[in-house]
């Protein structure tokens, strides 16, 4: 009951997040300070948190494993959902630096005016 409940609902709730920023939606928030590029990575990271967070359950619930080798699921999934962390948060050091280096012109004018 549990295993199904949580296949369902762990879908439910990431896929559609995944699939959104997938497809480049994104709150306006978040538009304004990640790049296209960062959104559709963060949608990547969400997709491999779904993955991982199925391996337990689908290997418990269709024995796809023996007794002996169920303790490596676990450490599957932890590896997975480590990968996703390092995604996210190399897309976000992206973004810093790239606010870091792009900094908006002084007084208005930008390189090529001569006004």
């Amino acid at each position: 009951m549990f295993l199904s409940a949580w296949l369902i609902g762990w879908s439910a709730f990431v896929l559609p997040l995944s699939i959104a920023s997938l497809r480049g939606w994104a709150p306006r928030r978040v538009r304004s300070r990640t790049t296209p590029w960062g959104i559709r990575v963060r949608g990547v990271a969400l997709l491999v948190m779904w993955v991982g967070g199925l391996v337990v359950p689908l290997g418990r619930w269709g024995g796809l494993v023996g007794r002996d080798a169920m303790f490596l699921l676990p450490v599957v999934e932890a590896g997975l959902l480590l990968f996703a962390a390092g995604l996210i948060a190399g897309s976000q050091l992206g973004d810093r630096f790239r606010r870091s280096t792009v900094r908006p012109p002084v007084g208005g004018q930008g390189i090529g005016d001569r006004s």
